[in-house]
């Protein structure tokens, strides 16, 4: 293990980087919203993959453009703390990565219009047909995982080397997984239950000043460390492959 370790960060973006769910309010706003919210209901449960429940949304969508759907991110709003976050992490040269369940088609759009279009991102794809319908593409899958379309896991494990301390951020279900291989974990919404019954420690956050303000202090105490669990769990991946 490295003596020195530094920081390295990857965030969600529905509901945690933006205000609201900017993915489930694309298909209630495009498609059909009685299918739609049966198919986040049966994702949310576990009773079908990430994938599906996408296709089944995008199926449901009669049309729609891209500059349609730009329009539509335009009037959504990023947590106001998050570029200041950001900011922090850049003066501090600590990379920042969105890592999204979601779409780059409106993830693009909302980056941009805050100026953060220079963050990596890692997130699905969509596809606009010269008919109007529009198709998901998952570019991040992983072969052993039948859950999720964009394998956060895989991102936080493989970007991250042994010289990082992992920070995850996230609010949901498709947060789950990478939150086991982070060293230092944020949570709000469901995740929280879930870090609580899996042992898994983390500091609570309603907005992204309180991330600031806890993640300023431990940059700021310096001396990163890793969360031994989370740095078996990564091990064990390599091990595995």
């Amino acid at each position: 293990m490295h003596n020195k370790l530094s920081y390295m960060v990857f965030t969600d973006f529905d509901g945690t980087i933006s205000v609201h769910d900017v993915g489930d309010a694309m298909f209630t706003k495009f498609g059909d919203g009685k299918i739609c919210e049966k198919s986040f209901e049966e994702y949310r449960h576990g009773k079908i993959s990430a994938r599906e429940c996408w296709r089944q949304g995008c199926a449901s969508v009669p049309s729609l453009s891209r500059n349609e759907l730009t329009a539509f991110a335009g009037s959504q709003k990023i947590d106001s703390g998050f570029k200041p976050f950001v900011e922090f992490c850049e003066v501090h040269r600590i990379p920042v990565s969105v890592v999204s369940d979601g779409f780059d088609a409106y993830i693009d759009p909302i980056l941009a219009g805050s100026g953060l279009s220079h963050l990596s991102r890692f997130c699905n794809e969509l596809k606009f047909n010269n008919n109007g319908t529009i198709e998901p593409i998952f570019p991040h899958t992983d072969a052993e995982c039948i859950q999720c379309a964009n394998c956060k896991r895989n991102h936080v494990v493989t970007k991250a080397g042994d010289e990082h301390a992992i920070v995850y951020i996230g609010d949901g279900y498709s947060d789950r997984c990478p939150a086991q291989f982070a060293d230092v974990v944020f949570a709000k919404g469901s995740l929280v239950s879930f870090c609580e019954m899996h042992n898994i420690t983390f500091f609570l956050f309603n907005s992204f000043a309180d991330v600031l303000g806890k993640f300023r202090a431990l940059v700021e105490k310096g001396n990163p460390k890793k969360r031994r669990t989370a740095e078996l769990a990564r091990k064990e991946i390599f091990i595995m492959e």
